[in-house]
């Protein structure tokens, strides 16, 4: 007889205790990491034709006498960087501001909170012009107008020249990816109310055949991409639509693009569901006509966008209008925005966050007080290991040794490149060793190793139990009187599993192999 004294831990219970995702950490992208912010005001990000033959009377609304008379004129954008950051791949956002086509502008109230919020938070954040104005059709006697007609002919040329412009705005930034450290795969555009219009048909017109007629007729607005700097493509990786529609449900197709629509169910400016924009707040005039196309509001894109099994998440509000954040054309009242203001913001900042943030995960595995660690994380870049006690490691799958068992935390820290981050928790509790008793080990044998159906046992004389645990130390099955010395294993799903023997004399453990 000789003593075997190798040393076998068996983890009776390997089990998660808490899980903290990166929601509840001060990281990156999830809320203000930057003290400060810098801003670029005015860059021209292209020239376009502007409609220049406004009439006196509608000056203020930007309505022209036609649309034959123009004037080429810079497209301007706000850009927000993180001061001090030195990443050189940030996703990027482009906000575009509401105001029908013919109010508005980059500067407004929301759309510079936003940039500057989400520019805190590590994005490199815009806010763009676009053109506004509509055409009309202005009749005059000795040079008085006796009338003046807004057509749905003008309002698809005023949405079409602002589509040009906002894809020239996307082309911009990933043409100059470098100078302002953006990841052109991470280009993401947010619009309320006609600029919700604009991503939404940014994202959505794909095809020659999807432009509108009207907008080539004379004097024709030229291609979708004309605007602007070319040839680095105007695909967008999100879009957020704010109370906006769209004018063909139809051009929705298959694209995969994610989509967050937020709608107050009671916006009488641009219709929750089917109808015409601006029908419930300008009154009927005998002297000025104002027609506006049909269009889908945000309950129609997200049954369609439902019915293709589009990735989209929406917000939607019983009864509230349009822009109910608390703005009027995007502008504050005295007293502040709305307690729908921060809902909206995290809301948008989680949607946004999701497309690129990585998911971080493991498992282990068990050899004594050895424990390998099995990182089965996505898109993981950066990793940095806590075992519990004290020690850390940034190996990608670590091999770690425990001193002595014990209860012990250990934390998983994941950034991918764009340094997102995401974390998770689990406690693990290692048992106080096992140490075979007295007895001729060498005469114990537990085989075949791997296994199918059976494990026979020899070398045992004496009575015996034998329970089977995974190895996070759940229990499988668990036998008191063997009969023949042979375990049924069909029951077991495959895997690494340990068998425990148990009399009153001993107790060994041994790892084996279930397989098919």
């Amino acid at each position: 007889m000789r003593l075997d004294f190798k040393k076998w831990s068996l983890v009776i219970a390997v089990y998660l205790i808490l899980v903290i995702q990166s929601s509840a950490q001060p990281f990156r992208y999830n809320e203000k990491v930057f003290a400060k912010v810098d801003t670029l005001i005015g860059v021209e990000y292209a020239t376009a034709p502007w409609l220049n033959n406004p009439i006196s009377l509608l000056a203020e609304y930007n309505v022209h006498d036609g649309e034959s008379r123009t004037e080429e004129r810079p497209l301007l954008m706000d850009i927000f960087l993180p001061n001090g950051d030195t990443l050189t791949k940030r996703p990027a956002i482009i906000f575009a501001h509401s105001g029908a086509f013919i109010w508005g502008s980059r500067q407004v109230d929301d759309m510079h909170a936003f940039c500057d919020s989400f520019a805190h938070r590590g994005y490199v954040t815009s806010t763009i012009d676009y053109r506004l104005g509509m055409g009309a059709d202005v009749i005059k006697i000795f040079g008085v107008i006796i009338s003046l007609n807004i057509t749905e002919v003008h309002a698809k040329r005023a949405l079409y020249r602002g589509i040009q412009d906002c894809r020239a705005a996307v082309r911009y930034l990933k043409y100059n990816a470098e100078l302002y450290g953006i990841d052109t795969t991470r280009i993401y555009m947010v619009g309320s109310s006609a600029g919700g219009f604009l991503a939404l048909h940014n994202n959505y017109i794909d095809k020659d055949e999807e432009i509108p007629v009207e907008v080539l007729q004379e004097p024709s607005l030229g291609g979708i991409d004309d605007i602007g700097i070319s040839g680095t493509g105007s695909s967008l990786d999100a879009i957020a639509s704010f109370w906006g529609a769209i004018s063909d449900i139809e051009i929705i197709e298959d694209n995969p693009t994610p989509v967050f629509l937020v709608h107050g169910t009671g916006d009488n400016t641009v219709p929750f569901k089917k109808g015409i924009p601006l029908s419930g707040i300008v009154p009927p005039n005998l002297t000025v006509g104002f027609t506006m196309p049909e269009t889908y509001g945000s309950y129609c894109i997200d049954t369609a966008l439902t019915g293709k099994n589009v990735f989209h998440e929406t917000y939607f509000v019983e009864g509230e209008g349009h822009e109910f954040y608390g703005v009027n054309t995007g502008d504050f009242p005295e007293d502040g925005s709305n307690q729908y203001w921060d809902t909206i913001n995290h809301k948008l900042s989680d949607f946004l966050l999701d497309r690129f943030r990585p998911n971080a995960d493991f498992d282990v595995e068990i050899d004594g007080l050895e424990i390998s660690f099995v990182n089965q994380s996505s898109n993981d870049y950066l990793v940095e290991w806590n075992f519990g006690d004290g020690n850390i490691s940034n190996a990608l799958q670590p091999v770690y040794g425990y001193y002595e068992p014990g209860e012990y935390r250990v934390h998983l820290l994941i950034q991918n490149r764009n340094m997102a981050s995401d974390t998770i928790s689990k406690v693990i509790v290692v048992s106080d060793p096992v140490v075979a008793s007295e007895i001729n080990i060498e005469n114990i044998r537990v085989y075949p190793n791997p296994v199918t159906s059976r494990i026979n046992i020899a070398g045992i004389m004496s009575q015996y139990e034998v329970t089977v645990y995974d190895i996070l130390g759940r229990q499988w099955l668990k036998f008191r009187n063997i009969e023949n010395n042979i375990i049924n294993t069909n029951n077991l799903e495959q895997g690494i599993y340990l068998l425990e023997i148990k009399s009153e004399n001993f107790k060994i453990v041994r790892k084996f192999r279930k397989v098919d």
